[in-house]
């Protein structure tokens, strides 16, 4: 009844139609609100999708942002002998390596233990039951050989599964009765990984006995190599700890020279990932950034201050020069590295390595932090994100070091004990590390900290990224987010009154098609009743 009540029954209006028409203009608050909230949505999106590019692009950065990993060093190996078509050693470095030559003699390789058995004729020929010993270096393993286990190729997979460093395969020697022979390996060289076997099985009257004897067919040994006239005993063949940051992958007796020059081809293509992060987060950045005068149309951060202060940074840190730099080059534009007026970098690689080859070094300085002394007893460790680039006077006065911007003559003491120091908090030399072998007081030269491009991006991107420093990015996500939750919370309280409104609109629409029934209703009598009135008095 009170559906039909409200679709008009009585009354003949169009009450639905009524009601929705009433409910939509009470609802254009909500529909503006919820126009907010998209936006926010949309501003959200474009800050988070911004973060993610600055992790991409800080991954990149801290490629380049140290010397030790802007300088890529290649290892070469020449061989004494020009007849020889044996590869004698296989060379790889990594950033901690560093330019030079070695001599290298390669007189032994390290090899693993080998031990093989006598023939069999089958995998499924059988072998006596026992406790079956095998020694690999120090380790012995006792395997239980019963009715279960006891062929050879049941020896077999028991070996393998035992756990113990070494593994036994079959050989088939070409014998025309008994061919099948199981070799044991040990799965580590060196000499103190040999082999050993015994098969203990009981004979009556006889004691323990080796029922399957193996016999030694390959020694365990070490690599015995020179490196410069130093002889050096390794347990494997893959030497790390002989030249700094470079492994030796040894391949076969021979003797030759070891080459480690810087790689220009591996910096170049460091610097190009380098400049395609920067161009991909500018490209994104001008797009957000976007203001079309004639149109009127924005991109989504149009106007917003954290943006708009992170594409100025950015132009900023590549377009200033340098500071603490000891070349000529003080602009990446000096090195083929040049702005476009898009704001996105161009490489010119010809001219980038001939800037390579005219001052490496100073190329370096460009782009990663670096420190150089001038004093044989101070030695630069390192430096913190607090250490503004430049000169520092270093001084040790009454005992203590003390550090000043070059030419202020403001010396502040170093923190620090023993031999090892630091810049004072609160100081532009704050967190600059350094070792100074003696406190006998008097000037000791200059430290010179060069922060590069690379390295100040790295700590602008730390900023923004780094949620436990609550940047300015970290800062915009949050609020954003609250102002999300802030409009959901409204939406919600205005949908919840206006399901109340339309509830009480059909309640009233209901009572007032109730009320027109009653009173067509009465009509409906009345009228009958005059009817019968006038009927009456016609008849008379």
């Amino acid at each position: 009844m009170a559906e039909a009540a409200i679709n008009g029954l009585n009354s003949g209006l169009d009450t639905a139609a009524i009601i929705d028409g009433l409910v939509a203009l009470q609802r254009r608050p909500i529909d503006i609100t919820i126009a907010k909230r998209d936006l926010e949505i949309e501003k959200l999106a474009s800050f988070e999708d911004l973060k993610s590019r600055l992790l991409t692009f800080k991954s990149q950065v801290t490629e380049i942002n140290t010397e030790s990993e802007f300088l890529s060093i290649a290892g070469n190996f020449s061989n004494n002998s020009s007849s020889s078509t044996n590869t004698v050693v296989n060379v790889t470095t990594t950033s901690a390596a560093s330019s030079g030559t070695f001599s290298l003699t390669v007189n032994q390789l390290a090899q693993e233990g080998k031990v093989t058995s006598g023939g069999f004729s089958s995998l499924t020929d059988e072998i006596a039951q026992g406790t079956f010993q095998i020694t690999v270096g120090s380790t012995t393993t006792l395997i239980e050989i019963n009715e279960t286990n006891n062929t050879i190729d049941g020896l077999r997979l028991a070996i393998n599964n035992s756990g113990i460093d070494a593994n036994a395969t079959f050989l088939n020697d070409g014998n025309s009765s008994n061919p099948i022979r199981l070799v044991i390996s040990g799965t580590k060289t060196g000499a103190d990984n040999g082999v050993s076997t015994q098969l203990f099985h009981s004979v009556i009257g006889g004691g323990l006995v080796d029922a399957l004897p193996f016999t030694e067919t390959q020694t365990a040994q070490d690599a015995i190599i020179v490196v410069d006239g130093v002889q050096a005993t390794k347990s494997s063949n893959t030497v790390t700890d002989v030249i700094d940051g470079t492994t030796l992958n040894l391949q076969s007796a021979g003797s030759g020279i070891i080459t480690l020059q810087t790689d220009s081809a591996a910096i170049t293509e460091k610097v190009g990932a380098f400049i395609e992060g920067y161009n991909d987060l500018m490209g994104f950045l001008n797009s957000e950034l976007f203001f079309d005068p004639d149109t009127n149309f924005t991109g989504t951060l149009f106007g917003n201050f954290t943006t708009q202060n992170l594409q100025s940074t950015l132009r900023n840190v590549i377009s200033s020069t340098v500071e603490g730099v000891t070349g000529d080059f003080q602009y990446l534009s000096q090195v083929g590295i040049t702005t476009q007026d898009s704001g996105l970098l161009l490489l010119d690689e010809g001219e980038f390595a001939d800037s390579l080859n005219q001052d490496i070094g100073n190329v370096s300085q460009l782009f990663s932090s670096q420190g150089i002394t001038t004093n044989s007893n101070v030695t630069f460790v390192g430096a913190t994100d607090d250490t503004l680039a430049g000169t520092y006077d270093l001084r040790v006065l009454n005992g203590v070091p003390q550090l000043s911007k070059t030419g202020a003559n403001d010396y502040t003491d170093a923190t620090g004990s023993g031999t090892f120091f630091a810049g004072a908090a609160g100081t532009d030399a704050e967190g600059l590390n350094f070792r100074i072998a003696s406190l006998t007081d008097g000037d000791y030269g200059t430290i010179t900290f060069a922060a590069g491009v690379a390295e100040t991006l790295n700590r602008e991107l730390a900023n923004l990224t780094d949620s436990s420093r609550e940047g300015p990015l970290v800062a915009e996500i949050d609020t954003v987010t609250n102002t999300i939750d802030d409009f959901d919370e409204t939406i919600s309280e205005q949908e919840g009154r206006i399901e109340l409104f339309e509830e009480n609109l059909k309640a009233r629409y209901s009572n007032l098609e109730v009320v027109v029934g009653r009173l067509n209703s009465q009509r409906d009598a009345f009228s009958g009743a005059l009817a019968g009135i006038q009927s009456a008095f016609e008849r008379r």
